[in-house]
């Protein structure tokens, strides 16, 4: 796919933070499930839109936008309120446009990591 160099691996920083150190292993473990499952990653942490795109992984002509939440304790996409979908929704359309990706279907997962690694994910939240 020609549109995926155009995407680009982000930068990889130095996590200082405890908290993004766990957020990133949480994001890390998302991938490696969904690569399990066939999906092939074509970007992480993609900003755009206003917003940041977790992960953006495609598979067939379906582009899926995961958005990642870890908790140590309780539910983790309890946090996750339609402010934050409309959010990514946003970013998701800037994504297509910015690399003329219409032909492709959108599709938006959440996933959450609870402090056991144990990963609960909606699917395809827009239909």
């Amino acid at each position: 796919m020609s549109w995926v160099a155009g995407l680009g691996w982000p930068r990889v920083k130095k996590l200082t933070d405890p908290r993004h150190q766990d957020g990133y292993r949480a994001e890390s473990r998302v991938c490696w499930y969904l690569r399990r499952r066939g999906w092939r990653i074509v970007a992480r942490n993609w900003h755009g839109g206003g917003g940041e795109l977790d992960i953006v992984a495609c598979r067939w002509r379906t582009l899926l936008v995961a958005e990642v939440r870890y908790r140590r304790r309780g539910k983790p996409l309890l946090s996750i309120d339609r402010t934050k979908i409309e959010h990514l929704l946003r970013a998701s359309r800037a994504l297509v446009r910015a690399h003329h990706l219409q032909a492709y279907r959108l599709r938006l997962d959440l996933c959450g990591v609870d402090g056991r690694g144990r990963i609960v994910r909606h699917r395809d939240i827009l239909r």
